[in-house]
């Protein structure tokens, strides 16, 4: 029995073997669309070459071809740029090659020659008619919060910031608990190199997280669950820490993998993202719906900031950007009125010091928006989750007839 159906003619297949041709009749059946797609002969170096020359409008089934994966990676990040949704057709089974190529941007990888029982990409998984477009399915939210510098609080925004939207999301858990669905909001720290969410929770390094990163396609929610930390009820952190610095850049390259598993667990995911992967991974950056950027109020700060939206906003344009700044660090005392001008940006919030209340709950193990909601810092980090959430809100509401997309998680 097919699957479910695609929009007539809404697949550009680019394949230049045997098992390129019958891996896409093989799809088509399975999609119970026979002519979905337009066949042409090239792979993905021929796709490459139209990059930049028109707009990619359609969602493309490329075989790779010969070539380095070093040279594929720049194709599939050159096409992906420039608008293009790829799922890919190769000769290499591994998950190596998997994570590799969705962390550039591709949508799916299949290697050939594809089995009959072979799983159906998510990008096909819509209702008849409907071809999802990247970014808008309707899964969670993802939430990256990232220092434009060292020393401004990152990690400790991260972290309070997830109890926020938890706290925010209070009316509904009960509601929310009974359809099945675990923990509401989910908080991933993505340096596994020096992360300090462990610490800052007082709980074991998650090291189920590397698992999850090595195969993303059999984690499932009961896998999650386990290997996750309920560090308050709602609240599950992935936080492991890496010992072997060698293994580092592999594992990066599935964050894009996890970071869509998540999605479909978690209403929310609140990342803890070092600032050199939004420059490095395409395929992370547009998994963000929302950046926070926070920066101390100084030259250098404004400069990296600025970087970083200039990225972000060039990769991903469907992408909020929340600038925060931290009086953790006071650098050349630049008003919020100079920062926002220099960045041609508004600041969402400035962020007090709190040091008594910080220092209190460090010692408990256990976050400040918790422990003293009341503090000045408490209050301004509850102010940000709730600016974020009423523009997730209201983006839902324009396609959703008002409706809080909290609240449509919980239906």
């Amino acid at each position: 029995m097919p699957s479910r159906a695609v929009t007539r003619h809404a697949i550009d297949a680019f394949v230049a073997s045997e098992e390129g041709r019958d891996a896409i009749t093989l799809l088509l059946q399975r999609l119970g669309e026979s002519d979905a797609a337009t066949l042409q002969t090239g792979t993905l170096e021929t796709v490459a070459r139209l990059a930049g020359l028109a707009p990619f409008r359609k969602l493309m089934i490329v075989e790779l071809g010969q070539g380095e994966m070093g040279d594929h990676l720049e194709a599939v990040r050159e096409i992906v740029a420039e608008g293009g949704e790829l799922v890919l057709l190769g000769r290499e089974n591994s998950v190596a090659a998997y994570r590799h190529f969705l962390a550039a941007g591709a949508r799916d990888y299949l290697a050939l020659p594809l089995e009959s029982d072979f799983v159906l990409p998510d990008v096909f998984a819509a209702p008849k008619g409907a071809l999802p477009v990247h970014g808008i399915q309707a899964k969670g939210r993802v939430v990256a919060v990232c220092g434009a510098s060292g020393g401004v609080g990152a990690s400790l925004l991260a972290a309070n910031l997830s109890v926020a939207f938890l706290a925010h999301n209070a009316p509904h858990r009960a509601e929310i608990s009974n359809a099945g669905q675990g923990a509401k909001v989910g908080l991933l720290d993505a340096d596994f190199a020096f992360g300090s969410l462990a610490v800052d929770f007082d709980i074991e390094a998650t090291q189920g997280v590397f698992e999850t990163l090595e195969r993303p396609e059999r984690v499932d929610s009961t896998y999650l669950q386990s290997s996750m930390a309920e560090v308050l009820p709602g609240l599950s952190v992935y936080a492991g820490e890496l010992h072997d610095a060698s293994l580092l850049a592999g594992y990066e390259q599935g964050l894009a993998g996890l970071v869509q598993t998540l999605k479909e667990e978690f209403p929310l995911t609140v990342m803890d993202l070092p600032r050199r992967l939004l420059l490095q991974d395409v395929g992370l950056l547009r998994e963000l719906d929302d950046v926070v950027l926070v920066l101390a109020p100084g030259f250098g700060a404004l400069r990296t900031a600025g970087r970083l939206i200039e990225r972000v906003s060039s990769q991903s344009g469907a992408t909020r950007i929340w600038n925060v700044v931290s009086q953790s660090r006071r650098d050349a005392g630049l008003s919020r009125k100079e920062i926002a001008e220099a960045l041609g940006q508004p600041v969402t919030c400035e962020l007090p010091l709190s040091s008594a209340e910080i220092a209190r709950a460090s010692v408990k193990g256990a976050p400040l928006q918790s422990e003293f909601p009341r503090s000045a810092y408490a209050r301004k980090v509850a102010d940000l989750a709730q600016t974020i959430l009423a523009a997730s809100e209201h983006e839902t509401s324009d396609v959703n007839d008002r409706r809080s997309w909290w609240k449509k998680r919980s239906r």
